[in-house]
């Protein structure tokens, strides 16, 4: 029927939406919703399935079939929460970690909920936990956990944050929800007066095993609780031109087979990413010829925030191209397995909610080697919080990629290597980005034992292949003799005919630099309109023109066929034109030596150093430049009363004091860092022309208990011996207020040992972190945007006048 449409749904439509009069409900809902919030009997329309909303998160396993849930104008409609927007974060938390104060006193409103839970991000970024709110203290602002669920990395303060949701008193705004599972009644603020509604009821649509030789062509299939479409096995079976929306789960899922295909669909509000896509056998080697091309995928992981690509695809020898991916919570594109190919895809404003994520991203495996991204468009991409978004992520010491082709519009990392061996970045183009070009040693550093334990991770993967056999051999030559290789020093690298322009393009750490092959690329750093795209008028580049491209041919740039790149008009697509929504996003300033708001700090010689003996005058008489610690790793507010910090300089010495708000009778004490009240000073001599000679950074940990240390942040392995002389060569004391408000620490640190002559003009970069175990937010920075506060090119300057 050309031109009708055929629509395959799971859902009921919702019947009898009448006003609120019960005076109980309307008591529970605030003001401004009374009048708008609409009824239903579910029960009464015999709609009894309801589910129940399961605990969820990384590392739960299999989530199943979600719940019910209402869908209205082609859209999911949110299950009414608190904060409308964003998130919030929290005061404290008990020991056990079973109780949590919250930094509102809105619990209050949730006394009488049948049935509350919270989405917190408890401890890291990326691993989100949905859980149930067991008990509620609305006098203290405590909510008490379930003691069955466990938070698998802690509850952090200052790092943790929040929403709480299924509370009908919190259905306050247009396209909210709640859902009363004991009377059977569902409560809705339409969108618009009138607008029909539908429930979601049935799993899936199908479910095939060995089918073959099957076009499922141009349905739209909505309303399911799990994964509408699963196939296992079989061969060239295809979802053409097919609108896949709102389902509990994905989309489409491929389990094995070989030359099954997604093409020209629309994939939106999906619950867990949209497509995945299994195909080929690794130990032959065999690939799976599988394809995605030509999707539109958006609004994808509503459900299950983390670990859930748009796509996701597993195996050999597969393919996805000319894909456009956009607004995702995590990770846009998922291609573990090798030799694979990822080209022509435009992906942008994704990894908004997560950070130390990566719009693609693959990690820990030697072996996945081989995958090839090539002509792709990445633009518009950051994270959330203090690690910030990467725009292609190989993680954890991933391995032999080819990145060839590429343009990086505005993104925070572009390419991030993470300690990973023969990996090709060529001929990208690089255009205001936060940092360019990253690779780092953890496998030499903090990463080492784990590189080495057998048990698990890199050597499990190994063990797991035949890699020292054929076609393994002689496809992956490096691989065979990888455990007499230096494992884990992250050799033949290579950086080679990229242009990059605006922003930073390199963080490749000196230690293992010359390990890294950089040459024949173009870099303008402060100079972003060297590099232009011509866009056509729906805003899609078309071209790239250099300001001088004698230059770039004389580095042998390959040109890119940016006109190819993204999603492109065929009869078979679900939808065409396709409208174009980008957001432009907001990157971290970039440079080295970068002015806080009340930086940089001149310092001149002072003659009164009473301060530095231990108990001589008070913080508000001390001399010298006042500054307050003012960010947390998230960027959230601090949390009780900020920390803050006296600078100041006599002929040899450098003079810090910090005062740390928080009751002294609840200080973690101890001498392990991140574990136990302290704070550290991170010191360099101004960043200079080549980074490859760049000047060691001084970390240095001082302890509630008196202990202070030398340290060496990761990128310094090879100043470890420096680094220990001059934490020996400092003076440091730890003081106790009396009344057990605050702390206090003062370091006074030798210029000789830290091979600095002060001479006038001499620029420092500097950065104070302090961690609060107690009285607030964990970790504070004095200045610090996207990364550790050993990172002291996101951070001040002093100026020694």
């Amino acid at each position: 029927a050309p031109g009708a449409e055929v629509r395959f749904s799971g859902g009921v439509e919702v019947q009898g939406w009448q006003p609120v009069t019960d005076p109980g409900i309307l008591e529970r809902l605030s003001p401004e919703a009374r009048d708008h919030v609409r009824v239903a009997d579910l029960l009464a329309q015999g709609l009894t399935a309801f589910g129940e909303i399961p605990v969820r998160g990384l590392g739960m396993g299999d989530s199943g079939p979600a719940e019910m849930e209402l869908f209205a104008g082609d859209q999911a409609m949110t299950l009414a929460r608190w904060p409308n927007e964003g998130f919030r974060g929290i005061v404290g938390r008990s020991e056990d970690l079973a109780e949590v104060v919250l930094d509102t006193d809105r619990v209050a409103r949730w006394a009488n909920e049948n049935d509350p839970w919270i989405l917190a991000y408890w401890h890291h970024d990326w691993s989100e936990l949905y859980e149930p709110i067991w008990q509620i203290d609305s006098e203290r602002n405590v909510i008490r956990r379930d003691p069955n669920v466990e938070p698998r990395y802690g509850i952090t303060p200052g790092r943790a944050r929040w929403f709480a949701f299924n509370l009908l008193s919190e259905l306050d705004q247009p396209g909210e929800y709640y859902l009363d599972r004991v009377d059977g009644k569902i409560y809705f603020w339409p969108p618009e007066p009138g607008m029909s509604a539908e429930v979601s009821m049935a799993d899936g649509l199908i479910r095939a095993t060995d089918l073959s030789h099957v076009t499922f062509q141009g349905f739209t299939i909505e309303g399911f609780r799990s994964t509408a479409l699963e196939f296992s096995s079989g061969t060239s079976v295809k979802v053409v031109g097919c609108t896949i929306r709102n389902t509990g789960r994905r989309a489409a899922a491929f389990d094995g087979g070989t030359r099954h295909e997604v093409y020209g669909c629309d994939i939106y509000y999906t619950g867990e990413g949209a497509i995945l896509m299994e195909g080929g056998d690794r130990p032959t080697l065999t690939p799976g010829e599988h394809n995605i091309e030509n999707n539109h995928l958006h609004r994808f992981s509503r459900r299950r925030r983390t670990y859930c690509a748009a796509i996701d695809m597993r195996g050999v020898g597969n393919r996805m191209a000319h894909n456009l991916v956009h607004h995702g919570p995590h990770m846009a594109l998922r291609a573990p397995g090798n030799d694979h190919i990822v080209e022509f895809n435009e992906i942008h404003n994704v990894v908004y909610e997560s950070g130390d994520a990566g719009a693609y991203y693959v990690g820990r495996d030697w072996t996945q080697q081989g995958n090839i991204l090539r002509y792709n468009y990445w633009h518009q991409i950051v994270g959330a919080t203090g690690h910030g978004g990467m725009t292609i992520y190989l993680d954890d010491q991933h391995s032999g990629h080819t990145i060839h082709g590429n343009v990086f519009e505005r993104c925070s990392h572009a390419v991030h290597i993470g300690g990973g061996v023969d990996n090709t970045v060529t001929d990208n183009v690089f255009i205001d980005c936060f940092k360019s070009a990253h690779v780092d040693n953890r496998g030499m550093t903090w990463q080492k034992a784990s590189t080495a334990d057998p048990r698990w991770g890199l050597r499990a993967s190994l063990r797991a292949v035949p890699f020292q056999e054929e076609p393994w051999a002689s496809r992956f030559p490096n691989l065979v003799n990888i455990l007499d290789d230096d494992p884990g020093v992250p050799k033949r690298n290579v950086f080679r005919r990229n242009i990059s322009a605006g922003g930073l393009w390199d963080s490749i750490y000196p230690a293992i630099r010359h390990l890294t092959t950089v040459e024949d690329n173009l870099i303008f750093d402060e100079e972003p309109d060297w590099i232009q795209l011509v866009r056509d008028e729906h805003g899609k580049p078309i071209d790239i023109v250099f300001r001088d491209p004698d230059a770039v041919a004389a580095t042998g740039f390959k040109p890119i066929p940016v006109a190819r790149m993204g999603l492109y008009e065929d009869p078979r697509r679900a939808s065409w034109p396709v409208k174009r929504e980008v957001e432009i996003i907001q990157l971290p300033a970039t440079g080295p030596g970068l002015p806080h708001p009340s930086l940089p700090i001149i310092l001149s010689n002072s003659d009164d150093h009473s301060w530095v003996d231990a108990r001589a005058t008070g913080f508000d008489e001390w001399p010298g430049i006042s500054v307050e610690l003012k960010e947390t790793p998230s960027r959230q507010p601090i949390e009780g009363k900020a920390p803050a910090a006296k600078i100041a300089r006599d002929d040899d010495r450098l003079l810090v004091a910090v005062v740390i708000p928080a009751p002294v009778d609840k200080l973690r004490k101890g001498n392990v860092w991140g574990e136990n009240d302290g704070l550290e000073i991170c010191i360099r001599d101004k960043e200079i022309t080549v980074v490859a000679q760049r000047p060691p950074t001084f970390v240095f940990h001082g302890f509630t208990d008196g202990v202070v240390r030398g340290e060496v942040p990761p990128h310094e392995w090879g100043n470890e011996p420096q680094v220990r002389i001059a934490g020996k060569a400092l003076e440091y004391t730890a003081l106790m207020d009396p009344e057990g408000n605050f702390w206090t620490a003062r370091f006074a640190i030798p210029f000789d040992a830290l091979d600095i002559s002060p001479e006038p003009g001499t620029e420092l970069m500097f950065n104070i972190g302090v961690r609060r175990t107690t009285g607030g937010s964990g970790w504070i920075a004095l200045a610090g945007t996207t990364g550790p506060n050993h990172q002291v090119e996101n951070a001040a300057r002093i100026i020694l006048k």
